[in-house]
Protein backbone atom coordinates (compact mmCIF):
# COMPACT_ATOMS: atom_id res chain seq x y z
CA UNK A 1 0.00 0.00 0.00
CA UNK A 2 1.11 3.32 -1.26
CA UNK A 3 1.10 5.45 2.43
CA UNK A 4 1.89 9.23 2.21
CA UNK A 5 1.91 11.32 5.84
CA UNK A 6 -0.27 14.41 4.57
CA UNK A 7 0.70 16.38 7.51
CA UNK A 8 4.13 16.29 9.51
CA UNK A 9 6.84 18.90 10.72
CA UNK A 10 10.73 18.85 10.88
CA UNK A 11 12.01 21.21 13.84
CA UNK A 12 14.98 22.49 15.44
CA UNK A 13 15.17 24.46 18.07
CA UNK A 14 16.15 27.75 16.90
CA UNK A 15 13.38 27.47 14.36
CA UNK A 16 10.53 27.94 17.27
CA UNK A 17 10.17 30.59 19.41
CA UNK A 18 11.58 30.25 23.08
CA UNK A 19 7.95 31.19 24.75
CA UNK A 20 6.98 28.01 22.43
CA UNK A 21 9.40 25.65 24.11
CA UNK A 22 8.82 27.14 27.34
CA UNK A 23 5.18 26.72 27.54
CA UNK A 24 5.63 23.23 25.64
CA UNK A 25 7.58 21.84 28.14
CA UNK A 26 5.26 22.32 30.59
CA UNK A 27 2.64 20.65 29.06
CA UNK A 28 4.90 17.82 29.20
CA UNK A 29 5.22 17.92 32.39
CA UNK A 30 1.39 17.95 33.12
CA UNK A 31 0.79 15.30 30.91
CA UNK A 32 3.75 12.94 32.35
CA UNK A 33 2.58 13.30 35.70
CA UNK A 34 -0.59 12.14 35.11
CA UNK A 35 1.08 9.35 34.26
CA UNK A 36 3.13 8.79 36.89
CA UNK A 37 6.54 9.89 35.44
CA UNK A 38 7.30 12.85 37.38
CA UNK A 39 9.88 15.62 35.54
CA UNK A 40 10.29 19.10 35.32
CA UNK A 41 10.55 21.65 33.04
CA UNK A 42 14.30 21.51 32.99
CA UNK A 43 14.67 17.95 32.26
CA UNK A 44 11.97 18.42 29.02
CA UNK A 45 13.79 20.25 27.57
CA UNK A 46 17.18 18.77 27.71
CA UNK A 47 16.21 14.77 27.81
CA UNK A 48 13.20 15.05 25.77
CA UNK A 49 13.15 17.92 23.60
CA UNK A 50 16.39 17.38 22.08
CA UNK A 51 14.71 13.92 20.24
CA UNK A 52 12.72 16.40 18.25
CA UNK A 53 15.44 18.55 16.37
CA UNK A 54 15.99 17.53 13.22
CA UNK A 55 17.39 19.83 11.33
CA UNK A 56 18.63 18.17 7.95
CA UNK A 57 15.56 15.98 7.66
CA UNK A 58 17.47 12.48 8.77
CA UNK A 59 15.16 11.11 11.25
CA UNK A 60 12.10 12.02 9.30
CA UNK A 61 13.87 9.66 6.86
CA UNK A 62 14.12 7.02 9.12
CA UNK A 63 11.01 7.45 10.58
CA UNK A 64 8.86 6.99 7.48
CA UNK A 65 11.66 3.93 6.23
CA UNK A 66 10.43 2.37 9.90
CA UNK A 67 6.75 3.49 9.46
CA UNK A 68 6.39 2.35 5.91
CA UNK A 69 5.41 5.91 5.15
CA UNK A 70 6.44 6.82 0.96
CA UNK A 71 6.24 10.15 0.95
CA UNK A 72 5.89 12.84 3.89
CA UNK A 73 4.47 16.23 3.61
CA UNK A 74 6.47 18.83 5.65
CA UNK A 75 5.26 22.50 6.77
CA UNK A 76 7.32 25.39 8.40
CA UNK A 77 5.73 26.99 11.38
CA UNK A 78 6.11 30.68 11.46
CA UNK A 79 4.37 31.91 15.47
CA UNK A 80 7.22 34.85 15.20
CA UNK A 81 4.48 37.54 15.23
CA UNK A 82 2.80 35.42 18.33
CA UNK A 83 5.46 34.65 20.37
CA UNK A 84 8.68 36.25 19.41
CA UNK A 85 10.52 35.84 16.45
CA UNK A 86 12.94 32.60 16.51
CA UNK A 87 16.67 32.97 16.27
CA UNK A 88 16.14 31.37 12.61
CA UNK A 89 13.58 33.70 10.95
CA UNK A 90 10.78 31.91 8.63
CA UNK A 91 12.57 32.39 4.73
CA UNK A 92 15.73 30.79 6.32
CA UNK A 93 13.32 27.82 7.33
CA UNK A 94 11.71 27.90 4.03
CA UNK A 95 15.05 27.68 2.01
CA UNK A 96 16.21 24.79 4.57
CA UNK A 97 12.90 22.72 3.85
CA UNK A 98 13.48 23.47 -0.04
CA UNK A 99 16.86 22.32 0.34
CA UNK A 100 15.39 19.28 2.48
CA UNK A 101 12.82 18.50 -0.32
CA UNK A 102 15.29 18.80 -2.86
CA UNK A 103 17.95 16.24 -0.75
CA UNK A 104 14.70 13.73 -0.75
CA UNK A 105 12.76 14.37 -4.03
CA UNK A 106 10.50 11.08 -3.90
CA UNK A 107 10.17 11.46 -0.28
CA UNK A 108 9.60 14.31 0.76
CA UNK A 109 6.77 17.53 -0.45
CA UNK A 110 7.71 20.36 1.40
CA UNK A 111 5.22 23.74 2.15
CA UNK A 112 6.10 27.31 2.36
CA UNK A 113 4.91 29.55 5.20
CA UNK A 114 4.68 32.49 6.70
CA UNK A 115 2.26 34.59 8.98
CA UNK A 116 0.52 36.70 6.61
CA UNK A 117 0.79 39.88 8.65
CA UNK A 118 4.56 40.44 7.88
CA UNK A 119 5.13 43.11 5.37
CA UNK A 120 7.08 40.90 3.06
CA UNK A 121 4.32 37.83 3.17
CA UNK A 122 3.50 38.06 -0.17
CA UNK A 123 7.35 38.27 -1.20
CA UNK A 124 7.97 35.42 0.59
CA UNK A 125 4.99 32.83 0.16
CA UNK A 126 5.84 33.95 -4.17
CA UNK A 127 9.75 33.20 -3.39
CA UNK A 128 8.79 30.13 -2.09
CA UNK A 129 6.74 28.53 -4.50
CA UNK A 130 9.15 30.24 -7.62
CA UNK A 131 12.16 30.37 -6.80
CA UNK A 132 12.47 27.27 -4.19
CA UNK A 133 10.28 25.12 -5.79
CA UNK A 134 7.81 24.61 -2.87
CA UNK A 135 4.63 22.74 -3.25
CA UNK A 136 2.19 23.99 -1.10
CA UNK A 137 0.92 27.11 1.13
CA UNK A 138 1.12 26.27 4.86
CA UNK A 139 -0.79 28.94 7.64
CA UNK A 140 -1.76 28.73 11.22
CA UNK A 141 -4.14 31.39 12.21
CA UNK A 142 -3.82 30.00 15.77
CA UNK A 143 -0.75 32.85 15.60
CA UNK A 144 -3.92 35.48 16.03
CA UNK A 145 -5.42 35.94 12.61
CA UNK A 146 -8.38 34.81 10.50
CA UNK A 147 -8.46 32.57 7.68
CA UNK A 148 -10.71 35.16 5.83
CA UNK A 149 -8.52 38.02 6.83
CA UNK A 150 -7.73 40.38 3.81
CA UNK A 151 -3.73 39.88 4.95
CA UNK A 152 -4.74 35.74 4.14
CA UNK A 153 -6.66 36.32 0.69
CA UNK A 154 -3.41 37.66 -0.62
CA UNK A 155 -1.39 34.96 -0.47
CA UNK A 156 -4.04 32.88 -0.96
CA UNK A 157 -3.95 34.64 -4.43
CA UNK A 158 -0.45 33.78 -4.81
CA UNK A 159 -1.49 29.75 -4.34
CA UNK A 160 -4.37 30.04 -6.99
CA UNK A 161 -1.94 31.78 -9.19
CA UNK A 162 0.37 28.82 -8.61
CA UNK A 163 -1.98 25.86 -8.25
CA UNK A 164 -0.99 24.50 -5.17
CA UNK A 165 -2.66 23.36 -2.16
CA UNK A 166 -3.25 25.40 1.35
CA UNK A 167 -2.91 23.82 4.28
CA UNK A 168 -4.69 25.57 7.25
CA UNK A 169 -4.33 24.41 11.21
CA UNK A 170 -7.99 23.87 12.22
CA UNK A 171 -9.34 23.29 15.75
CA UNK A 172 -8.01 23.31 19.23
CA UNK A 173 -4.42 24.11 19.75
CA UNK A 174 -1.83 24.03 22.63
CA UNK A 175 -0.52 27.35 24.86
CA UNK A 176 0.07 29.88 24.42
CA UNK A 177 -1.19 29.73 20.99
CA UNK A 178 -4.85 30.98 20.47
CA UNK A 179 -7.56 28.58 19.32
CA UNK A 180 -10.31 30.52 18.88
CA UNK A 181 -8.73 31.60 14.89
CA UNK A 182 -8.90 28.08 14.23
CA UNK A 183 -12.55 27.47 14.09
CA UNK A 184 -13.21 25.60 10.91
CA UNK A 185 -16.46 27.80 10.12
CA UNK A 186 -13.99 30.43 9.11
CA UNK A 187 -12.77 28.74 5.88
CA UNK A 188 -16.19 28.89 4.85
CA UNK A 189 -15.43 32.59 2.78
CA UNK A 190 -12.23 30.80 1.63
CA UNK A 191 -14.08 28.22 0.41
CA UNK A 192 -16.46 29.74 -1.44
CA UNK A 193 -14.32 32.89 -2.74
CA UNK A 194 -11.33 30.64 -3.94
CA UNK A 195 -13.04 27.61 -5.65
CA UNK A 196 -10.59 26.83 -7.86
CA UNK A 197 -8.34 26.33 -4.67
CA UNK A 198 -7.80 22.19 -2.30
CA UNK A 199 -7.75 23.38 0.76
CA UNK A 200 -6.51 21.10 3.71
CA UNK A 201 -8.29 21.41 6.91
CA UNK A 202 -5.62 19.57 9.32
CA UNK A 203 -6.31 17.84 12.08
CA UNK A 204 -10.31 17.14 11.54
CA UNK A 205 -10.72 19.94 13.50
CA UNK A 206 -10.17 18.00 17.01
CA UNK A 207 -13.25 19.61 19.10
CA UNK A 208 -14.68 21.41 16.29
CA UNK A 209 -14.68 17.93 13.72
CA UNK A 210 -18.85 17.87 14.06
CA UNK A 211 -18.96 21.66 11.86
CA UNK A 212 -15.77 20.31 9.68
CA UNK A 213 -17.44 17.44 8.61
CA UNK A 214 -21.10 18.93 7.75
CA UNK A 215 -19.20 22.00 5.76
CA UNK A 216 -16.65 18.94 3.71
CA UNK A 217 -20.47 17.35 2.80
CA UNK A 218 -21.40 21.08 1.64
CA UNK A 219 -17.70 22.19 0.08
CA UNK A 220 -16.22 20.63 -2.29
CA UNK A 221 -12.75 21.96 -3.03
CA UNK A 222 -12.36 20.71 0.98
CA UNK A 223 -10.60 18.46 2.16
CA UNK A 224 -8.91 16.77 5.37
CA UNK A 225 -6.70 15.12 7.29
CA UNK A 226 -6.31 13.44 10.49
CA UNK A 227 -3.39 13.87 12.06
CA UNK A 228 -2.55 14.55 15.45
CA UNK A 229 -4.98 11.81 16.80
CA UNK A 230 -2.48 9.09 18.09
CA UNK A 231 -3.32 10.02 21.73
CA UNK A 232 -6.93 9.56 21.36
CA UNK A 233 -6.76 6.91 18.95
CA UNK A 234 -4.02 5.05 21.59
CA UNK A 235 -6.70 5.83 24.72
CA UNK A 236 -9.87 5.74 23.20
CA UNK A 237 -9.78 3.41 20.00
CA UNK A 238 -13.65 3.41 19.61
CA UNK A 239 -14.04 6.72 19.82
CA UNK A 240 -11.21 7.52 17.19
CA UNK A 241 -12.73 5.06 14.51
CA UNK A 242 -16.17 6.59 15.28
CA UNK A 243 -14.76 9.94 14.09
CA UNK A 244 -12.92 8.83 11.78
CA UNK A 245 -15.77 6.63 10.05
CA UNK A 246 -18.09 9.73 10.69
CA UNK A 247 -15.83 11.57 8.48
CA UNK A 248 -15.21 9.57 5.55
CA UNK A 249 -19.20 9.70 5.53
CA UNK A 250 -19.57 13.25 5.36
CA UNK A 251 -16.31 14.16 2.99
CA UNK A 252 -16.48 10.83 1.15
CA UNK A 253 -13.25 8.56 1.11
CA UNK A 254 -11.97 10.80 -1.85
CA UNK A 255 -10.99 14.02 0.43
CA UNK A 256 -9.55 12.28 3.35
CA UNK A 257 -5.95 11.95 4.44
CA UNK A 258 -3.67 10.28 6.56
CA UNK A 259 -1.31 12.69 9.01
CA UNK A 260 1.13 11.91 12.00
CA UNK A 261 1.83 15.48 13.09
CA UNK A 262 5.35 14.59 13.87
CA UNK A 263 7.64 14.83 15.89
CA UNK A 264 5.60 15.57 19.13
CA UNK A 265 3.47 12.90 18.99
CA UNK A 266 5.73 9.83 17.96
CA UNK A 267 6.51 9.37 22.13
CA UNK A 268 3.05 8.27 22.65
CA UNK A 269 2.76 6.07 19.54
CA UNK A 270 5.45 5.62 16.84
CA UNK A 271 4.43 6.62 13.51
CA UNK A 272 5.17 2.43 12.62
CA UNK A 273 2.04 1.56 15.07
CA UNK A 274 -0.35 4.42 14.03
CA UNK A 275 0.35 3.75 10.46
CA UNK A 276 -0.37 -0.27 11.14
CA UNK A 277 -3.38 0.57 13.09
CA UNK A 278 -5.09 2.54 10.61
CA UNK A 279 -4.22 0.32 7.77
CA UNK A 280 -5.78 -2.60 9.80
CA UNK A 281 -9.27 -0.94 10.11
CA UNK A 282 -10.93 -3.44 7.71
CA UNK A 283 -10.31 -6.31 10.40
CA UNK A 284 -9.84 -4.67 13.35
CA UNK A 285 -12.48 -1.98 13.94
CA UNK A 286 -14.47 -2.64 16.64
CA UNK A 287 -17.81 -3.42 16.91
CA UNK A 288 -20.81 -1.76 14.38
CA UNK A 289 -18.37 0.28 12.58
CA UNK A 290 -17.04 -1.03 9.33
CA UNK A 291 -13.86 0.06 6.88
CA UNK A 292 -13.47 -1.03 3.65
CA UNK A 293 -9.64 -1.85 2.09
CA UNK A 294 -10.40 0.35 -0.75
CA UNK A 295 -11.62 3.29 1.79
CA UNK A 296 -7.88 2.58 3.75
CA UNK A 297 -6.11 2.80 0.37
CA UNK A 298 -7.64 5.89 -0.37
CA UNK A 299 -7.15 7.88 2.35
CA UNK A 300 -3.50 6.15 3.50
CA UNK A 301 -2.27 7.59 -0.03
CA UNK A 302 -4.40 7.29 -2.82
CA UNK A 303 -5.99 10.76 -2.74
CA UNK A 304 -2.40 12.47 -1.79
CA UNK A 305 -1.52 10.92 -4.59
CA UNK A 306 -3.87 13.04 -6.75
CA UNK A 307 -4.06 16.12 -4.47
CA UNK A 308 -0.62 16.39 -4.22
CA UNK A 309 0.80 15.27 -8.19
CA UNK A 310 2.93 12.74 -7.39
Amino acid sequence: MFVVDAHTHIVDEGWMPKKWWDELAKIYVHALGEMGIPINVDQVKSQIFPNFYDPDGSKLIREMDAAGIDVSVICPLDYGLALGDPKTPIEEQNQIFAEIQKKYPKRIIAFVSVDPRRPDAEKIVRNGLEDLGLKGLKLHPASGFYPNESCVYKLLSVAREFNVPVLFHTGQIVQPLRSKFCNPIYLDDVLIDFPELTVQAAHMSFGWRHELFHMGATKINLVVDFSGWQLIARSNFKTFCEALRECIDEFGASRVLFGTDGPYLRAAMPDKDFVEMVKNLPKKAPEGIKFTEKEIEQIMGGNAKRIYKL
